[in-house]
């Protein structure tokens, strides 16, 4: 008997993870520290909209981004209960339990200070000259990070910094909308991330960060409880506010963290499928500081997570940065930054809006997070994967001797090595190619129908092809396919008839994508004139001066061969 009642509370205490039949123990979790207890709600994405309506079992449905809903069971309805059974409903394609979840800063601010900001450029900054700063000022002769935005999910930043340019976004501790920090130990930890990645340059003031003319947009997600729901709503709520890069400092306490929910799957889904038009928001990750093997954390195991490991200012691995399959990159740490002002980790050079020694793996992300920024301005038509593999192409393999890199250049310690911003952003820049100018006449038979263009302006000279949209008059023009050529000019001869209008458009190629689209240009498709009919006579002039005409038009022709045949004598 008790043995029946220890399986059945173990049953009880488990719930899916994903739309598969792997289970977790919520006592397990709650062992680990990863996570202290239930919200009480469930977390659910519906590939049917409907498929929740009328059950009794549920209280209300809150609507979130994409396909995510929370729902809050009815009065005395267990929530994970209710989860088992809605594991495989038609309709349902997955349910997790709205979990309570533990989040720490991956930083150690009281590491040793390091002077100035050696990491951007160690030749100029504090007399260090081993070469393991990150090529800063090389990348910024291409681009500074303008028009970017890097999403600091963390503890909030201080909006009035002077050396911040701040939107305020959600505050999931205590829901509202002011992600000023609050007055707990870790508070002063997003402003630290935000002025690495971001602090505003050549201002007169303080100091500059990585992409000194990015905005960031805050989210305050550590500091109090916060839940599974909360982190896919930060997620999702950074890229609809037009968030290019989401740069989180923080992990989960130990190195297990929590397993593979499907709610986190499905955030990082929404940030790489949605985020940037389609193009992918970058989510860039703290390893953690546990010196231990980080291969089974489940947030970071995610192929869209771009983890980073933490080097001190001598090229090595800093002692408490985790290792790993996970690990992408690792970038300098320990660095001077902004500083929460008052109340903050201390000052730098009397000013307590700075602070030096800002560490952990908490201090590589925005570093990170700072070079994604000036990849995007370099090009912004780059894709996230693309991002992504030219930071690992470009990095430079540090601590050759220990790094115990692979035949494909990557190591458990460093991922594929050193961050170098200035060979991430020359691997990438590259300028859109300029609309093609139209060149095709507005009528045509409809034995010869040429649309064509000059070709397009390209800085970059990298043109690959042209591609071609063509729809009738009432038809719609986003339904048309593209048409692709290596020519100047489409051949629309037997695809259209006379009477008809043609609407068309073409746009350049090059290797990053497509450049701007022309004008819309119009071509009719005419009806060929009937030929005059033949009644066998030779026409009579009408006039004297019609006849003079032809007479004049024929010694003129007379002049000119008796002119030609001069000529060849």
């Amino acid at each position: 008997m008790f043995a029946l009642l220890a399986s059945l509370a173990l049953a009880d205490d488990r719930f899916f993870l994903d739309a598969g039949p792997e289970q977790a123990s919520l006592a397990d979790l709650e062992a680990r520290g990863a996570v202290h207890g239930r919200t009480g709600a469930l977390v659910v994405a519906l590939d049917d909209p409907h498929a929740l309506d009328g059950d009794p079992r549920i209280a209300r449905v809150e609507r979130r981004r994409g396909r995510v809903v929370r729902v809050v069971p009815a009065a005395g309805v267990d929530d994970l209960a209710l989860a088992r059974d809605l594991h495989g409903r038609p309709g349902v394609a997955w349910v997790n339990p709205d979990l309570k979840l533990r989040l720490r800063p991956a930083s150690i601010p009281n590491d040793p200070l390091y002077p100035d900001e050696w990491h951007l450029d160690d030749t100029e900054q504090g007399g260090r000259t081993n070469g393991i700063d990150i090529n800063a000022p090389e990348a910024w002769e291409t681009a500074t990070g303008a028009g970017v935005t890097i999403a600091v999910i963390d503890s909030g930043v201080q909006l009035d910094h002077p050396d911040l340019v701040v939107t305020p976004g959600h505050d999931y501790i205590d829901d509202d909308d002011d992600p000023t920090p609050g007055t707990d130990s870790s508070s002063p930890h997003g402003t630290g991330v935000a002025g690495i990645a971001a602090a505003r340059g050549n201002n007169g003031i303080g100091v500059a960060g990585v992409a000194w003319e990015a905005d960031i947009y805050a989210i305050r997600l550590i500091g109090g409880d916060s839940s599974t729901s909360d982190l896919y709503d930060s997620f999702a709520e950074a890229v609809d506010a037009g968030a290019d890069v989401l740069s989180n400092s923080w992990g989960f306490y130990g190195c297990e963290g929590v397993p593979s929910m499907a709610t986190f799957q499905e955030m990082f889904n929404y940030a790489e499928k949605h985020g940037r038009g389609g193009l992918g928001s970058v989510v860039v990750f703290a390893a953690g500081n546990d010196d231990c093997d980080n291969s089974d954390d489940a947030m970071l195991d995610n192929r869209y997570a771009f983890v980073v490991a933490a080097l001190e200012w001598n090229d090595v691995r800093a002692s408490y940065s985790n290792y790993g399959e996970n690990i992408d990159i690792s970038a300098p740490t320990s660095v001077l930054t902004t500083d929460m002002s008052p109340g903050g980790y201390g000052s730098y050079g009397g000013d307590d809006a700075y602070s030096d020694g800002f560490s952990g793996t908490s201090g590589a992300t925005p570093v990170v997070s700072g070079v994604v920024a000036l990849m995007i301005e370099a090009n912004p038509r780059i894709t996230a994967k693309q991002i992504r593999t030219a930071i690992c192409e470009s990095a430079v393999r540090n601590d050759l001797e220990l790094a115990e890199y692979d035949k494909y250049g990557w190591s458990p310690y460093y991922g594929y090595g050193r961050i170098d911003a200035a060979a991430a952003v020359n691997l990438v820049a590259d300028t859109a190619p300029a609309a093609p100018v139209l060149t095709a006449a507005t009528e045509a038979y409809p034995d010869r129908v040429f649309l064509s263009w000059e070709a397009a302006i390209d800085p970059d000279g990298d043109v690959t092809e042209y591609v071609v949209h063509w729809w009738l008059d009432g038809e719609d023009g986003g339904a048309s396919d593209g048409h692709v050529t290596s020519d100047l000019r489409y051949d629309l001869t037997g695809k259209v008839a006379a009477g008809d209008v043609v609407h068309w458009t073409v746009v350049a190629d090059d290797p990053w994508g497509a450049g701007e689209t022309s004008v819309e240009g119009t071509l009719t498709v005419l009806e060929v004139p009937e030929a005059p009919a033949d009644t066998g006579e030779a026409p009579t002039p009408s006039t004297c001066a019609t006849a003079e005409g032809s007479a004049a038009a024929g010694l003129l022709a007379v002049a000119a061969l008796l002119g030609r045949r001069r000529r060849r004598a």
